[in-house]
């Protein structure tokens, strides 16, 4: 996959021994150990170590490996499948630690498939997954490909900013996104605070205008964790975290609902 220059937007070209990329302007950029791409510019950083840290990480990873969310991952392929021909360039923003990006490989035959996300962390833990996807440390603002080159991308949990996106896809590409719904790990919520309030988690409001909805899929279904591991893994991949952990810490085993909806949009016209 065609990667461009986050200093000057110029494509980048992989030297032959496949360990820098460099642009014609000779902005340069080393392959980590791990394998992936760290074209995260200091200035557009937030902080000095942005996105999830290890130990999220480490919890997500575990979480996810344990199956917990297979039936969403599923039905992201399915549609993945539907959306997309032949050779398929997609890439997974804020793709984490990797399990849904690996999930879209297996599925989506011949693709070229990036991950990019703002935490190092993550990528450093997806590079273990895969070593044909292409892995890159950076941020959906500033997406590291040419314009109107991709044919899918995905948002699985993670931000959303339309411009970005509608600018990397091609005119007749597809956007994939899964957000929570109304009753997402509600009985969890309902342990932990007084009152549940119900809120719009539409992604039709940080798109605007550049996006129809043309699709969607909803997965609701339950969940048994019967392990303080388990449990302690889906706090930290909540927004719940820290609080929740000290309401049910004393908790051997707990049952909520998982309820995800996936939305499928294209360029309006």
């Amino acid at each position: 996959m065609e990667l461009i220059c986050p200093v000057c937007q110029e494509r980048l070209s992989l030297n032959e021994q496949k360990k820098t990329l460099r642009c014609d302007n000779n902005h340069s950029f080393d392959r980590a150990k791990q394998g992936y791409w760290n074209l995260l510019l200091v200035q557009n950083k937030r902080s000095k170590d942005p996105g999830d840290n290890p130990e999220m990480i480490a919890a997500r990873s575990d979480f996810l490996n344990a199956g917990y969310y297979t039936p969403v991952s599923d039905t992201l392929n399915e549609l993945a499948r539907q959306y997309t021909d032949t050779h398929p360039s997609v890439i997974d923003l804020g793709c984490g630690e990797g399990y849904y990006t690996l999930a879209l490989q297996n599925t989506l035959d011949q693709a070229e498939i990036l991950g990019l996300d703002i935490s190092k962390h993550a990528i450093k833990a997806a590079c273990k997954r895969s070593k044909s996807i292409t892995w890159v440390v950076g941020s959906s603002a500033n997406i590291p490909t040419e314009n109107h080159s991709l044919d899918l991308a995905v948002i699985v949990f993670s931000r959303i900013l339309g411009e970005p996106i509608a600018n990397a896809l091609k005119e007749d590409g597809h956007l994939i996104i899964a957000y929570p719904g109304e009753r997402h790990l509600y009985s969890l919520r309902e342990a932990i605070y007084d009152e549940v309030r119900e809120t719009d988690s539409s992604p039709e409001s940080a798109l605007g205008t550049q996006f129809e909805r043309i699709d969607e899929r909803r997965v609701h279904f339950e969940i048994e964790l019967t392990s303080r591991d388990a449990l302690h893994n889906l706090f930290m991949m909540t927004p719940h975290g820290q609080r929740a952990a000290k309401q049910l810490a004393d908790y051997q085993q707990f049952t909520t609902e998982v309820d995800i909806h996936l939305a499928v949009f294209k360029k309006s016209a």
